[in-house]
């Protein structure tokens, strides 16, 4: 039996527990999960080593220093340095991109918020995503990473977020901006752009292949 993938959760109110099983539904593996903003991190001590880590959003952001997330930056970290794939969404994008040393901000200075989808471009082979590939993502966010330490790939970009996609060049981790786990729930209660169907499928188009890269990455190791 495979290892599971740890999901983590870092929502401040509520847990995200139906992009948790959309992602369950769509991959035949089992997963564990743990929502460390609510219970801190020490779960991830009770489970058989993770055969690889999602860090989902959070509302919270990296300069608030909180307790759990400076745990949880140090843990990723030091699961990456042991082998071990991290896939960092939203927040965990900024977060993994953060302890690395990269400049995350605000995108505007005045706090603008990015909702509803948002197609972006892969410029380097990595991680079973191909340059030049274009997809959408469901986003929702008012911080991004600004500037990356050197030992980072510029893996992604669209045109309203430069660093859209990150990867580390000699860890096994990779991360968008955007959020490939968006649930219908998730869509209905953290984005209030009216998205057509075409829009909806091709955000939860992307999101799948985000996962299923993830995913086939770990099978392979």
């Amino acid at each position: 039996m495979k290892s599971p993938i740890a999901i983590i959760d870092c929502s401040i109110e509520n847990p995200s527990y139906n992009c948790m099983n959309q992602i369950i539904q769509n991959f035949n593996r089992p997963f564990t999960y743990h929502w460390v903003s609510k219970f801190g991190c020490e779960s991830l001590d009770k489970i058989k080593e993770a055969s690889g880590y999602i860090i989902f959003g959070s509302d919270s952001n990296v300069y608030q220093r909180l307790e759990w997330q400076i745990d949880l930056a140090k843990r990723m970290k030091s699961k990456m340095e042991n082998g071990i794939p991290v896939l960092g969404i939203c927040f965990g994008h900024q977060l993994i991109a953060d302890i690395f040393g990269a400049q995350v901000d605000m995108v505007t200075p005045d706090n603008k918020l990015f909702e509803g989808t948002r197609e972006l471009e892969i410029l380097e082979d990595q991680f079973g995503f191909v340059k030049g590939e274009k997809f959408e993502l469901f986003i929702t966010h008012h911080y991004e990473v600004k500037e990356l330490p050197e030992n980072f790939v510029h893996l992604a970009q669209s045109k309203d977020c430069f660093y859209d996609g990150i990867a580390h060049k000699d860890l096994p981790f990779f991360s968008f901006q955007g959020h490939p786990e968006a649930s219908q729930d998730f869509i209905n209660h953290h984005i209030e752009q009216e998205l057509s169907n075409e829009k909806l499928k091709a955000g939860f188009d992307g999101g799948h292949k985000v996962f299923k890269n993830f995913i086939e990455y770990i099978d392979k190791l």
